[in-house]
């Protein structure tokens, strides 16, 4: 759909505020009457998608830097293309990080076009100018419509469960030489992975107006902190691949520290209706994940306060399974 340029919403992540400058004030020499939002980093920049998204406000095409104080422009893309709030937005990569891996990963993300910041000496206007006339002079893009919230956090489960369950992989495939340690993040990579598929089932199930404004409210803030985990967990993981054992359950315990247990029972009760079966296996799982993490930190380190961390987890688990067995019991 063709966009009158003066309705449109730019974000510009780009932790050099001199290029950040060049890129708004050049656009606003060639004709651009939007608005254009700025970002320094990857965390300052799904923070402000975030808010846009509970406000309803759209955003319309999306620059990237690679490398950010915080972590890189996939970080950034990854998030984007994995929200259904933002999924269908344009991202465009401007950086002059070149190597094979960051492009084909950009790309295997979802960017929408990968360009040099400066390609030659001298030539960032034009690098600018050509970003320009393909993206903003006529745009041709998604129309956004008004979303359901309810149903996007929905979506988002099954996007934060898979995540995690990609850097369980991650440590598993750290840990290749120490058998019980690979073992261990391979299971709990599988019971995410399970656990995300489960979620699947409900994608479509319940709209907004059906469940309390108070408990998407409280599902939303939940997955933003759960996201944050993520990220941060993955940033560390780049920056120290070869981690400790307790490095890398100090790294899970911050994930799952951002759950909040209320709040998964408030949204489990109101799914339950509609597929008790798989809400059953959601919990059995659940709770076994817990289990087997907080286990596994008692096991692994000798930390007082990880170990508190643990039992608390511990207490969730046991708390999950009890629920499972009055189920069972009343349906007996």
């Amino acid at each position: 759909m063709r966009i009158d340029n003066r309705s449109m919403t730019l974000l510009h992540v780009e932790d050099d505020p001199l290029l950040a400058r060049l890129v708004k004030a050049s656009f606003a020499g060639f004709g651009f009457y939007g608005t254009m939002l700025t970002a320094g980093g990857v965390d300052e920049a799904l923070d402000l998608l975030d808010a846009r998204a509970r406000n309803r406000e759209p955003v319309d095409l999306i620059l990237v830097d690679m490398q950010l104080p915080d972590g890189t422009g996939l970080d950034v893309i990854r998030e984007v293309k994995g929200d259904p709030s933002w999924s269908m937005v344009p991202v465009i990569v401007l950086s002059n990080e070149s190597a094979e891996g960051m492009v084909n990963g950009a790309y295997a993300l979802g960017a929408n076009c990968y360009m040099p910041k400066i390609p030659k000496p001298d030539s960032s206007l034009s690098t600018v100018q050509a970003l320009y006339k393909c993206w903003l002079e006529a745009p041709h893009l998604p129309q956004q419509r008004r979303r359901d919230r309810f149903r996007d956090a929905l979506h988002r489960a099954v996007h934060l469960r898979a995540r995690t369950s990609d850097f369980y992989l991650g440590l598993a495939q750290v840990f290749a030489a120490d058998q019980d340690e690979m073992r261990f993040w391979l299971d709990s990579s599988l019971n995410e992975g399970n656990m995300s598929n489960l979620m699947a089932f409900f994608r479509n199930t319940l709209g907004e107006g059906e469940v309390s404004a108070a408990i998407v409210e409280r599902l939303v803030a939940m997955q933003i902190r759960v996201r944050k985990a993520l990220t941060a967990a993955r940033v560390r993981l780049r920056r120290n691949p070869a981690p400790s054992p307790g490095e890398a359950c100090l790294w899970a315990l911050d994930v799952v520290d951002a759950l909040d247990e209320q709040t998964g029972a408030e949204v489990l009760g109101c799914l339950f209706p509609k597929g008790p079966s798989a809400i059953i296996a959601i919990k059995g799982r659940a709770a076994s994940q817990l289990r087997n993490l907080a286990q596994h930190v008692m096991k692994t380190v000798e930390n007082g306060e990880l170990h508190q961390r643990a039992q608390a987890l511990l207490g969730w688990g046991e708390r999950l399974e009890a629920e499972l067995k009055t189920a069972a019991a009343s349906s007996a």
